[in-house]
């Protein structure tokens, strides 16, 4: 458990006059400290994570003042003592399978990885991952995890003064040595402000010291930095396997400034110190020049992996106790897209084409399923259907894992890549979602855009689905693209409607989303020039696809104009818009990106505040020459490239894909390292080696591939052969410690995925969605430990108890423990109709249970209690007579009541105490709940 120690503000002046440099420079002693606080009868803490992260271990202060405690009453606030009065609070935990742990003080380069929002969206980015597993691999290097955390917790952590820590160590984000932020997404930027704000670091560059931690920002993001400039010390542009490396090696030479790390910093190619740079206005507010402050230092060059199958790739993955957005393996089957469309930042900023060769992502994908037992995998790529191999890559990955229930998918596919041979692999286990992205309208949008689909291209991707037997498709389109018109944005409505004519021909039932956004002019693409819609026109072409659907089966959704409009600020501005980027973190902007937590009208006191007119990024055009923000990076990408590109818009002119036609000249390539790495589908291998590329040839056929034998243990295909057998394993478990705070379906999933690992011959249900027959136990409350859980496995051949209870053992996540386990009957009754009642002991950690006194002794001699419950607008009210014995053997140190289980239903212990007390237990500090017992009325199957 971590704590953290705080000074009390009542003691004035003392928090800003006692500090550490160097030990001996505090302006008044700890004993004079120790006196003062005596004095005033105060109690006193020291916030530990406070004190200079290099003079932590010989600190005379800190030592002193171990010495002296005994003294007066130090105040310490463990972190966990929070989390009890929180909202899913195992975001926090970080208890993962597979989580990595180091000794932090032991470690010579402590990096703690930032994703600036919620834990759900941070553990789904793959780039994270990939920079978890390269530096924990390092023996002198700790890598460490922080996520946003949500309002309730930053509430907490401002209230007691606490700054922001990280998931492993818990400890505060000033003793690490580098914050790296992963920044993918320009609302999150206000994030990234107020997690430094939280961990108490100073939010602009300027104002930190060599004291504090180097702040670092990869991720898309940065190849225009320039809003969010002042607040970092450098940002890293391009791929991060190699740069992250560079970046520990300068920062293990110890430099004597801060300034001098940053001079070694600008050395490592891709990387872009901000300060190193200053911008110079016109008078009409436009860039006159980014004028350079370090001779030879002028433009920074992307850093580019030259080749990715021999990259590091995480295969022993953090599997989460909650479900993430992405809740799946995903492997990344290729990296970069050169399809041209002028509309996509990542086409362009991704470049060139480097692809995975298919024995290692099967390699991937096994060692992944054996060390996390998720059951989805993902092929990931921004257009995972131009990769060759896609289809008989996915014919091996079914003859793996079919059987093992896992189930594939791909991201949005291009429409003329919807095939029957792809739609029948993915649809081989369960039928996961399909998004399919026609983007514009009409074909005379698609060759601006240079999509260049055809509508029968459409139609024939949605037969394709449909036939297959899917009842549900997304499509998603957008509006406000460059040279548009309204006929072209009420193509969407025509086309959405083609499509469901077409679909409803295999089956009345069937739906469309049809998805639309509103297009931002992103930096470093041919329509970097253009101006963005206003928010009136965007709501006014979103109302003219809506009107336009004309069914109900059709659903419309779009994507937040407000959203889009601050997206396009931050996206296309200057290094002045960081003072807004400020005046929004003050005006309380968290989770913009979230749209339960956007809220405009502080954005528009922030805009007010900040005093610039937003039409100036946003809705003018930029001409030729103008000096754009980001001109100084990404220097390899031709600027000339992308105005022939902008020109080849206006004529509806076609641009090939380069990874398989000629070279487009775009200046990425330097045709002898840095070039298109693709694979080809071919009866035998071949190598062919072209200017702008190399193609290496993978035999349709699988050669030099060792296929997966069937295992014999798990469930066939559904509806093959005879009857399985069934056998019933019953289970009692614990959920103690860091554990309590896990939700009943977050446990859910921890069980059936450590079950995976384990590789038991489990019973699958049938259908198209198949699932784990896995019987649970009643739910526990959050934050409640138990001794005395359950649950029930179906197996289709026996397993000893005792092996199973081992194999669980050696693979849940700490906190999780099988108690005994034993064979059933598989006809007993479930668990949950067999229940009659629960037992719990009661105690407090801040000392007795004195305040029950009285109410209790009433209670034993006969006076009643009511409890009114009210959920789904319906109230059940409770006799505590009826439903609760006590057992007042060892009062005031502990209680212990047992709750009857009854068709009307159970109370929990928390709302026991309520009733009591007439107080929600976490108002009371400290009380904590454990289950230690529970009465069977017909035979479990568990001695107990």
């Amino acid at each position: 458990m971590a704590f953290f120690l705080h000074v009390n503000l009542s003691i004035p002046y003392v928090k800003r006059n006692i500090h550490c440099d160097s030990c001996n420079s505090g302006r008044l002693g700890c004993h004079q400290l120790f006196d003062l606080a005596k004095k005033r009868s105060v109690p006193l803490a020291w916030n530990i994570g406070a004190f200079p992260k290099n003079t932590q271990k010989d600190c005379r202060l800190l030592t002193c003042l171990q010495q002296c405690s005994p003294r007066i009453k130090l105040s310490m606030t463990p972190i966990y003592s929070l989390l009890e009065k929180i909202e899913r609070p195992s975001r926090y935990l970080g208890n993962e399978v597979n989580v990595i742990r180091k000794d932090f003080d032991q470690m010579e380069i402590k990096v703690c990885l930032v994703f600036p929002d919620k834990y759900e969206m941070g553990m789904s980015h793959v780039g994270l991952k990939i920079l978890y597993e390269i530096l924990n691999r390092l023996p002198h290097v700790v890598a460490e995890r922080c996520f946003a955390p949500d309002l309730d917790l930053e509430d907490a952590l401002r209230q007691k003064k606490i700054p922001l820590f990280s998931l492993e160590s818990k400890k505060p984000l000033s003793a690490f040595d580098i914050i790296g932020f992963s920044l993918t997404y320009e609302l999150t930027y206000v994030n990234m402000i107020n997690i430094l704000d939280l961990a108490q670091i100073p939010v602009w560059q300027k104002e930190r010291t060599d004291d504090h931690p180097l702040i670092i920002a990869g991720g898309g993001c940065t190849m225009n930095a320039e809003p969010v400039a002042d607040f970092l010390d450098a940002a890293c542009l391009g791929d991060g396997e190699e740069i992250v490396l560079d970046v520990i090696k300068t920062v293990q030479k110890k430099h004597d400034s801060r300034s001098l790390l940053l001079h070694a910093l600008s050395e490592i190619e891709g990387i872009y110190v901000p300060s190193f740079f200053q911008p110079e206005y016109n008078s009409d507010g436009t860039l006159q020049a980014v004028t350079p402050l370090k001779p030879g230092y002028e433009k920074i060059n992307k850093r580019t992996l030259k080749e990715i199958d021999s990259a590091v790739f995480p295969t022993r993955l953090l599997v989460p106790s909650i479900k993430t957005i992405h809740d799946r393996i995903g492997i990344e089957i290729q990296r970069g897209c050169n399809r041209a469309c002028r509309f996509c930042q990542a086409g362009y900023i991704d470049r060139p084409v480097r692809q995975r060769s298919p024995e290692t992502i099967l390699k991937i994908a096994e060692e992944s399923y054996r060390q996390t037992g998720i059951d989805e995998i993902s092929l990931l790529s921004l257009s995972a259907a131009d990769y060759a191999c896609l289809v008989p890559l996915l014919s091996e990955l079914n003859q793996r894992y079919a059987d093992k229930r896992v189930s594939l998918s791909v991201p949005a596919t291009r429409t003329e890549k919807m095939t029957p041979d792809l739609i029948e692999q993915i649809k081989k286990v369960r039928r996961t979602g399909f998004t399919i992205a026609p983007e514009a309208g009409s074909e005379r949008m698609r060759r601006v855009i240079n999509k260049g689909n055809k509508v029968e291209d459409l139609h024939v991707a949605v037969k394709n689905a449909f036939s297959a037997g899917w009842q549900l498709l997304k499509m998603y389109y957008m509006v406000g693209l460059p040279f548009e018109n309204d006929d072209d944005v009420l193509g969407i409505a025509d086309e959405s409607r083609q499509c469901h004519q077409i679909a409803r021909g295999f089956s009345p039932r069937a739906e469309l989303n049809t998805s639309v956004s509103s297009f931002v002019p992103k930096p470093h693409t041919p329509f970097q020039w253009e101006p963005q819609m206003t928010i009136e026109e965007t709501e006014r072409k979103y109302a003219l696809v809506r009107r336009n659907l004309g069914d109900r089966r059709i659903h419309f959704k779009h994507h937040h104009s407000q959203m889009s409009y601050l997206e396009g600020i931050l996206s296309r501005g200057d290094r002045r818009v960081s003072q807004l980027l400020y005046f929004a973190f003050q005006e309380g902007c968290r989770f913009d990106e979230w749209e339960e937590h956007f809220d405009f009208a502080k954005w528009s006191q922030a805009i007010e505040k900040w005093g610039v007119d937003p039409a100036f990024y946003l809705h003018r055009k930029r001409n030729r020459e103008e000096v754009l923000p980001w001109d100084h990076l990404f220097a390899q990408m031709d600027k000339e490239f992308l105005w022939e590109e902008y020109e080849k818009a206006q004529r509806e002119a076609f641009t090939e894909d380069c990874s398989v036609a000629r070279c487009s000249d775009c200046g990425v390539c330097d045709f002898r390292e840095v070039k298109n790495r693709i694979y080809v589908v071919d009866e035998k291998p071949v190598v062919v080696k072209k200017g702008n590329r190399e193609a290496y040839g993978w035999t349709s056929v699988g050669a030099n591939l060792v296929f997966a034998q069937p295992d014999r243990r798990s469930q066939g295909p559904r509806g093959a052969g005879s009857p399985l057998p069934l056998f019933k394993i019953r289970a009692r478990y614990s959920k103690t410690g860091d554990a309590r705070f896990m939700g009943h379906l977050e446990l859910i999933q921890v069980m059936k995925r450590t079950i995976t690992r384990a590789g038991f011959p489990v019973r699958y249900s049938e259908g198209f969605h198949p699932q784990m027959k896995l019987a649970m136990g009643p739910p526990l409350s959050l934050g409640i430990e138990s001794e005395w859980e359950y649950f029930d496995l179906e197996l289709i051949s026996p397993l000893e108890p005792d092996f199973f209870s081992q194999q669980l053992n050696e693979r849940l996540p700490h906190g999780v423990k099988i108690l005994v386990s034993e064979r059933v009957d598989r006809k007993i009754p479930s668990i949950y109709s067999s229940i009659t009642s629960m037992d719990y002991k009661i105690w407090s950690e801040k000392g007795n249970l004195e305040p029950f006194r009285d109410v209790l002794h009433g209670f034993v001699g006969g006076e009643n209690r009511m409890w009114r419950r009210i959920s789904d607008q319906k109230e059940k009210i409770f006799s505590l007579k009826d439903h609760v014995q006590t057992d007042l053997e060892h009062f005031p140190d502990e209680l212990v009541v047992s709750i009857r289980q009854s068709q009307e239903g159970s109370l929990k212990p928390q709302e026991v105490v309520k009733a009591f007390l007439e107080k929600e237990p976490r108002e009371l500090e400290g009380i904590r709940f454990l289950k230690i017992g529970l009465s069977f009325g017909v035979q479990a199957g568990m001695s107990g």
